[in-house]
């Protein structure tokens, strides 16, 4: 049986005949460790060769030992080691960082050598986000704007600079010139607890449910009113294995380069309503003293949520999933169906076990493609 050379950073279907290296490369471990445990647990695991990319020795022994697979300590900033690395693969999945334009470029790079020295198709799986969508309404209002997969002129509208987009624009673009098969997932904002190996929780749910037991009260950005979706992580993993199982089979139908964009909403709210939402189940809980909510001071917000607080708490970011699901994408969860909300308890208790007082998680390198705007 041929092996699947795979590289993850940060399924079925009837595989090609020759063999692939393919890479998955995790950073923090969420959406990247939830992905490499539901790889290890198929039937056909045997046909991928993983190697993980990882930051820490750490990490990596533990990766090495519990699971047997190989690694490479490096982050994404390590550019020669990143080229090296993708150009012995076939498929690389990025779910490290979705603003790394550098790492991203290398990852680029090093997958065209290695077609142009195999001949082989090399496919790139990347992990953007609907960060890319926002606008900045700051809690005022709800904006009727609701992005389309399938209308990717849209998504090649917003500029370049902005979130995830210095990333996306540089993969889109070697896709389209056929140096690689490229898939960019942009997933929104995502809840329930992971499976991976090390994080197994995501960032905006813990940070807000961390600010309510701080302040006593479930609080939301400015009025709250503006409106974002969510998708499980489990669910957003699954969709990964499709675009990976389509991508090595011998007649891929999904969509790739410059069409190759995916949204995965399944839930859909307005910050307000999560904002009571978990004010209405801590209290029930007995973790806080009331359920009534409030909007958070400029203060407050800054330090429960950090200076990235207007865009990831109080924007509008909608989205569409039409491509994912015409690809058999069966969500398990989402509104009404053990979704978002439902996952506010099991959550809490993720936050009990990782520390109440913990900072909010960002990342910097997002933080100044905001800052540019």
């Amino acid at each position: 049986m041929s092996q699947i050379s795979l590289f993850l950073i940060g399924a079925s279907g009837e595989l090609v005949a020759y063999a692939y290296n393919c890479i998955l490369t995790i950073d923090a471990g969420f959406i990247g460790g939830n992905l490499l445990m539901s790889l290890l647990e198929r039937e056909d695991k045997d046909r991928f060769d993983i190697t993980v990319l990882i930051r820490g020795e750490d990490r990596a022994k533990l990766i090495r030992e519990k699971l047997g697979l190989k690694t490479v300590v490096a982050d994404l900033s390590d550019r020669e080691v990143i080229i090296a690395t993708a150009e012995n693969s076939d498929v690389v999945i990025n779910t490290a960082n979705s603003d790394h334009p550098v790492g991203a470029t290398a990852i680029v790079e090093g997958l065209t050598k290695r077609k142009a020295k195999t001949g082989k198709t090399v496919i790139y799986i990347h992990s953007s986000g609907t960060g890319a969508l926002t606008d900045k309404a700051e809690g005022e209002y709800k904006s009727e704007k609701v992005y389309d997969d399938e209308h990717v002129e849209d998504i090649k509208a917003i500029p370049a600079d902005y979130v995830h987009r210095s990333c996306d624009t540089v993969i889109s673009a070697a896709g389209e010139a056929g140096d690689i098969r490229s898939y960019i997932v942009m997933p929104p904002l995502i809840y329930g607890r992971g499976t991976g190996p090390f994080h197994r929780t995501s960032v905006q749910i813990p940070a807000l449910i961390r600010s309510a037991l701080k302040l006593g009260q479930a609080c939301h950005y400015g009025k709250g009113l503006s409106w974002w979706n969510g998708v499980h992580v489990q669910d957003l993993t699954n969709l990964y294995l499709i675009l990976l199982d389509d991508a090595l089979s011998a007649n891929p139908v999904a969509p790739h380069g410059g069409e190759g964009f995916f949204f995965c909403p399944t839930d859909s709210y307005y910050w307000k309503q999560l904002a009571q939402e978990i004010g209405t189940r801590l209290h029930a809980q007995g973790a806080i003293p009331t359920a009534e909510t409030r909007t958070y001071t400029d203060a407050e917000a800054v330090d429960a949520l950090g200076t990235w607080a207007g865009f990831a708490y109080g924007s509008n970011s909608r989205s569409k999933a039409n491509k994912a699901f015409k690809l058999g994408w069966t969500p398990k969860h989402g509104d009404g169906n053990d979704g978002l909300f439902e996952s506010i308890i099991p959550e809490y208790l993720a936050v009990l076990e990782e520390g109440k007082d913990q900072a909010p998680i960002v990342h910097f390198d997002e933080m100044y493609a905001l800052s540019k705007k």
